[in-house]
């Protein structure tokens, strides 16, 4: 099957659709009603375009129809990840063509995995029906044969490390520059900071532009908020200790920093809704808050790029899923107002949307990194060329993939990737065994579990 942009609605076909394999639902409903067609649901599915309608499909790998059972066949399967395709036929039309797809992970709560895939394919649809199919295919995973008890046992392993486990990150630096790493695939020797356990841990690094420093997020093993710290950098690329930069009683993390113009332009993550705000960053001075970008919204990794004149957020919006998705802003000037891009969000992939670093450029071309979520969080890096980027199109190319050194002392995660144009900097995850931490899991179930039957 073909792919092609729908740059109209599908209301300039036929005015009878049929909706292949999704219910009857009020968004669906009423994004047809705002483009004047009339709406045929078959959650059963069909596979013929009846009466002269406009038939769109929803499907998975293989042209084969993507029912529920299909759905809950690839809960907790490698590789971690499911194509959903959009199919539009139409009437005296051979095959049908493709005009929108996503990628979601399947990790997680089986009735939460199966909610998000049918939310994602009605987005699909209702935004199809409005005109604004993203314009890119998305390389499809390669599906292993779905077990109906693999995803159980897979998922009872994956609570256990959660229960068992802690998450340690640190940050390290190497001398590959992004050129080459672009080129190579290698990151070279990393020199960790801190790779032994301790009371906290560092992720999230981003240079002070002018400055000496790295921007880190500190989190605390315990438990609590994380807060983002400055960081001077020593001899051997090694970090001192350093001062609290942002350290409220809300999480802070991602400390994404621009220089533009002699001002230094500080976003940080704030996953609190309407909590993400853009700072101007003087050195020896608390950071200036200059505005919220985005009223009523939950996003994650928030990261400010300049391109064509424009100022540009890539980021993940949490209300529409929490690794798999890539929002984008844009404003004129870095104190707003700030738009929403026409598509978003601009793509739905668990393997690579959620960004992971800032936005960098070798030569004329502009590259993304892109967060591998579909193993674990933070689980590698996908490295994209924007080809296409405009307040109303968008497109990208997977051109390298960054994954863990598994004989290095973070082989379980590959999470962020900035340079400071000497250095590159990344952070790693691995999984420790912590006696305290897990006491402290425990305590905290128990006093959830007493709370929950003094209240019944």
């Amino acid at each position: 099957m073909d792919m092609v942009n729908v740059s109209q609605p599908v209301a300039t076909q036929p005015a009878r659709w049929v909706i292949s394999g999704l219910a009857r639902s009020n968004d669906l409903v009423a994004a047809a009603a705002r483009v004047g067609v009339e709406g045929v649901f078959a959650p059963g599915g069909v596979h013929e375009t009846p009466d002269g309608s406009v038939l769109l499909c929803i499907e998975g790998q293989h042209g084969t129809r993507l029912s529920e059972a299909d759905i809950a066949a690839r809960w907790h399967t490698p590789p971690y990840a499911m194509p959903i395709r959009l199919i539009r036929y139409v009437p005296g039309g051979a095959a049908g063509q493709i005009i929108d797809s996503a990628v979601i992970g399947t990790r997680g709560s089986k009735g939460e995995f199966i909610r998000h895939a049918k939310r994602t394919a009605r987005r699909l649809v209702a935004d199809a029906i409005r005109g604004r199919s993203r314009l890119q295919m998305l390389p499809e995973p390669a599906w292993t044969n779905a077990r109906p008890a693999r995803g159980w046992i897979d998922r009872q392993r994956t609570r256990w490390r959660e229960r068992l486990l802690t998450e340690w990150w640190s940050v390290g630096a190497t001398e590959q520059r992004l050129s080459d790493i672009l080129t190579t695939g290698d990151l070279g020797k990393v020199r960790w900071a801190h790779p032994e356990t301790g009371t906290a841990y560092l992720a999230d690094p981003f240079p002070w532009p002018g400055a000496n420093r790295l921007l880190c997020e500190e989190m605390p093993l315990a438990g609590g908020h994380g807060r983002i710290v400055a960081l001077p950098i020593g001899r051997d690329d090694g970090l001192e200790p350093g001062s609290v930069v942002l350290g409220t009683q809300r999480h802070h993390s991602y400390p994404c920093t621009l220089e533009d113009d002699g001002t230094t332009w500080l976003l940080p993550e704030d996953c609190e809704r309407s909590a993400t705000v853009l700072y101007r960053l003087e050195d020896g001075a608390e950071p200036v808050p200059v505005c919220a970008v985005a009223p009523g919204r939950r996003l994650a990794d928030s990261t400010l790029f300049h391109h064509a004149g424009r100022f540009w957020i890539a980021c993940t919006d949490l209300d529409i899923g929490g690794h798999d998705n890539l929002c984008i802003l844009h404003a004129a000037r870095p104190e707003g107002p700030w738009q929403p891009h026409r598509l978003e969000p601009v793509k739905i992939d668990i393997r690579g949307a959620r960004p992971a670093g800032s936005v960098f450029r070798v030569g004329d071309q502009l590259y993304r990194p892109g967060q591998d979520c579909a193993a674990t969080y933070g689980g590698a890096i996908t490295i994209y060329r924007i080809d296409r980027l405009t307040e109303s199109e968008y497109l990208e190319t997977p051109v390298r993939v960054l994954r863990p050194d598994p004989a290095g002392p973070f082989p379980d995660g590959l999470h962020t990737l900035v340079s400071d144009g000497r250095r590159t900097w990344v952070d790693g995850k691995r999984y420790v065994f912590d006696w305290s931490v897990l006491t402290g899991k425990a305590r905290r179930r128990l006093r959830r579990g007493f709370g929950d039957g003094a209240g019944a």
